[in-house]
């Protein structure tokens, strides 16, 4: 019977260490991960505030704040007279209408995957203004699930006169903009629609010589991906304009596929257009933004007779626009 009692005392003891021993084992495990997540958390917050240049934050698919640095919480105490922590919903401190439904376009956007760049105007310390180049993006976990949305806010305001001309101009022409079947929204011109339509009553022995030319504004792309293609636009919007006041009352200027632009001009022989080309090119020159200059490429080509194919001509202008293009990126 002692043997007995002895046996079960041990099994006990064992137990009880094996107990002890996983305990332990697991509080270990806590303190180190509690330690890795401190250490991950500091490296965090070192990152976000020594990123000087930058206003950054972070919102989850609830737009509640997820992460900050002190740049972005002091705008938002300047702007929205709010002191944010992690789990503010940033849609309910914001009093403006327009201001809160345009930030959701934006979260909007990002957490449907998409990642882009804009440009916004903040209002900063003591009444300043802020010109930021916000670059947004989705965050995902490891299955790829979009979990959230992150946020850096450059500031550019040593480029404000440049960028600040350039909202103004956006927003006095979207006000001034009319949305009508025959005009291209964008840039105020015809569109393709209206081109076409024009083209067969201008295919008239009454109008020959009738020229057509074909404009594109080269480097877009890249102007978007450099500045945002608010920017971008608002460079074509400029292009367009030369391009009007280079054009007589008779003239048609419309936008025929993406950047590029056509001209009709009725009764006009090859050393005409090339004159208005020239006059053309030159008030080209002179638009300068800052250091974003417009690059204009021309091709064009003239119907005499009403035997010529007008598809003929419009091929030859498009093939004179192709070599020009060449060369102006060699």
């Amino acid at each position: 019977m002692k043997r007995h009692e002895d046996v079960i005392n041990i099994d006990t003891i064992n137990e009880d260490n094996r107990k002890r021993l996983s305990e332990q084992s697991f509080e270990e495990g806590v303190l180190a991960l509690s330690e890795k997540l401190e250490l991950a958390n500091s490296l965090l917050t070192t990152i976000l505030e020594t990123t000087h240049e930058f206003m950054v934050f972070g919102l989850d698919k609830e737009y509640r704040y997820l992460s900050f640095n002190n740049r972005h919480k002091a705008m938002a105490k300047d702007q929205w007279g709010v002191d944010i922590t992690i789990g503010t919903r940033i849609l309910d401190i914001i009093d403006s209408r327009d201001e809160r439904e345009n930030l959701k376009a934006f979260f909007d956007r990002v957490l449907s995957g998409e990642q882009f760049s804009s440009i916004e105007e903040y209002e900063g310390t003591n009444g300043t203004t802020v010109i930021g180049k916000n670059h947004w993006a989705p965050i995902r976990n490891s299955n790829n699930d979009i979990i959230g949305m992150v946020c850096f806010i450059q500031d550019v305001s040593e480029n404000k006169d440049f960028l600040k001309e350039m909202l103004e101009e956006k927003n006095s022409q979207d006000k001034s903009m009319e949305s009508m079947s025959f005009y291209d929204q964008l840039t105020g011109v015809y569109n393709r629609k209206f081109y076409d339509k024009e083209l067969k009553r201008l295919d008239d022995i009454l109008y020959y010589p009738l020229s057509i030319i074909l404009v594109s504004i080269n480097g877009i792309e890249k102007v978007n991906n450099q500045y945002g293609q608010t920017v971008g636009d608002i460079l074509i919007r400029k292009a367009v304009q030369v391009l009007n006041h280079g054009c007589r009352g008779d003239d048609v200027v419309a936008r025929y596929d993406g950047n590029e632009f056509v001209i009709l001009m009725p009764r006009t022989d090859g050393a005409k257009v090339e004159r208005a080309l020239e006059r053309i090119k030159k008030s080209m020159d002179e638009v300068k933004v800052k250091s974003v200059k417009v690059s204009v490429s021309f091709g064009f080509s003239t119907k005499y007779e009403e035997t010529e194919k007008t598809e003929d001509v419009l091929k030859m202008a498009q093939r004179h626009l192709e070599r020009q293009i060449k060369l102006n990126y060699i």
